[in-house]
């Protein structure tokens, strides 16, 4: 089995960002402020049942996909924009990584060619009072002839 990550995570979890875009205005005048708290819990509300758990340890998440360990996927939400925190999540746990982070002067969030990671969505958006935001939802990038780190451990990113 396994999860449509862009399908099943990415374009709700990105509707819900737009739908709740107002509550972000006023926190970004906080510079550098996490705010993974609050993602989470509109993580939680837009996914339902499909978080088949919350972690404090390792990744924040795990995805229901049918399998016997689910998708393990890791939020990183702050009011600015750090492209190597988005992605530590990648060699840390071998894991997809959602995250949220000041989007001023970004159009997306793109890999290259030599990069370790994929980008399964990204969009920028704009919250109540003007100011851009970017999501993004990146995984492991898998070689042609190896597993990457999750399926390897039973969960299919």
């Amino acid at each position: 089995m396994g999860i449509d990550l862009r399908k099943e995570v990415f374009v709700p979890v990105l509707a819900r960002m737009k739908k709740r875009a107002e509550s972000l205005g006023n926190v970004k005048r906080f510079p550098r402020a996490g705010i993974e708290g609050w993602f989470k819990v509109e993580i939680v509300a837009v996914l339902g049942e499909k978080v088949r758990s919350l972690q404090n340890k390792g990744p924040d998440l795990v995805i229901e996909d049918g399998t016997k360990d689910g998708t393990e996927v890791e939020l990183k939400a702050a009011t600015d924009f750090n492209r190597a925190w988005f992605l530590d999540p990648i060699d840390k746990f071998g894991c997809a990584c959602l995250f949220l982070g000041d989007g001023t002067g970004r159009t997306g969030f793109k890999a290259s060619a030599k990069d370790n990671f994929e980008v399964v969505g990204s969009e920028v958006f704009r919250d109540g009072l003007g100011g851009k935001w970017i999501i993004g939802l990146v995984k492991p990038r898998r070689d042609a002839n190896e597993p990457d780190a999750a399926t390897a451990r039973g969960s299919a990113l």
